[in-house]
């Protein structure tokens, strides 16, 4: 790595990246918490989800402000969730690889502005990542606006940055396609085979995305990757808890279920005898063949593990 660039030396551009990474991790926390809400990103200000009070300027620092606080509301000491530092503290770090890896596809010979330009695409498309992870982690699904935006920075990049990262135009819109219209064409045949949902559109316009970003050839890696790395997720969890998590739209349909149960008019036959016990939801599946598990966070983490060690990659899943 250069000592300097620009005369500038390269550990002021590291702390410049960590600061802004960050930064950005503080927005993705507002973003991961507010679009699946249908909320403003921009007004009102940060605040309490408890208590309403808007948080300071100084409790807000990223990272350090939680730690500060004890992970607690300074008003009303709720406990504020670890996904904030988390969040944080891995757009930092994801920021300084993305200026690593804009250094290495630079050959160490762009300037500032062209370093930047290098490091700001591979940045957005991790702030991307991130946020639809954990926002599909909770509410198991990935908003649109997410994948839109995604795919139309990784035709952008493919059109200023060809040279240097070797994904050009026509290798992102291939990207583009391959990697979303085979998995729709799947999801179709096997709902109708089955009469139940996979994998969900959210999925396919996350591959989408990651094929236009990193090009056609990424998609077998991604593909297997996601693949492996979700069954070694799911495999545990059916195992140890013996049914896969309920999506939250099965819950909620259970629950509206047993409530028309309860309120329904009697009829003639004879009814159980009622309990002070409440009914639990019975998973409507057991068994390996039936896991749910969001998929969209093993997408996202074999897009970033391509982004920054496909050069290694390549040689074991390309001829």
């Amino acid at each position: 790595m250069p000592d300097t660039i620009d005369g500038i030396p390269f550990w002021l551009l590291k702390v410049t990246v960590l600061l802004l990474g960050a930064a950005f991790g503080s927005f993705a926390n507002v973003v991961i918490y507010r679009v699946p809400l249908g909320l403003s990103i921009v007004r009102p200000a940060s605040r309490c989800p408890a208590c309403g009070k808007a948080i300071r300027w100084y409790d807000n620092v990223p990272v350090l402000g939680w730690v500060m606080l004890g992970g607690k509301c300074r008003d009303c000491r709720a406990p504020i969730s670890i996904r904030y530092p988390l969040v944080e503290l891995s757009m930092a770090v994801l920021s300084l690889a993305c200026l690593y890896l804009a250094v290495m596809r630079s050959g160490g010979l762009a300037d500032v502005p062209g370093l930047a330009l290098l490091w700001v695409f591979p940045f957005a498309f991790c702030f991307l990542l991130v946020a639809l992870t954990f926002v599909d982690l909770e509410h198991w699904r990935i908003p649109h606006v997410f994948t839109l935006v995604g795919t139309a920075l990784g035709v952008a990049a493919a059109f200023l940055t060809p040279t240097f990262t070797d994904v050009g135009w026509k290798e992102s819109l291939l990207g583009m396609a391959l990697g979303a219209l085979p998995i729709a064409a799947l999801i179709e045949v096997y709902f109708r085979l089955t009469r139940r949902e996979g994998m969900g559109y959210g999925d396919v316009l996350l591959l989408g995305m990651i094929g236009a970003t990193l090009g056609l050839q990424s998609l077998p890696f991604i593909f297997l990757a996601s693949s492996i790395q979700g069954l070694l997720v799911a495999v545990p969890m059916v195992l140890v808890a013996r049914h896969s998590p309920t999506p939250p739209w099965e819950a909620e349909e259970a629950a509206q279920a047993s409530a028309a149960a309860t309120t329904a008019e009697p009829s003639g036959e004879s009814q159980p005898a009622p309990t002070d016990e409440p009914r639990e939801y019975e998973p409507r599946t057991s068994g390996l063949r039936h896991a749910a598990v969001p998929f969209g966070p093993f997408l996202s983490l074999a897009a970033m593990e391509w982004l920054f060690f496909g050069d290694l990659l390549k040689g074991w899943f390309l001829p």
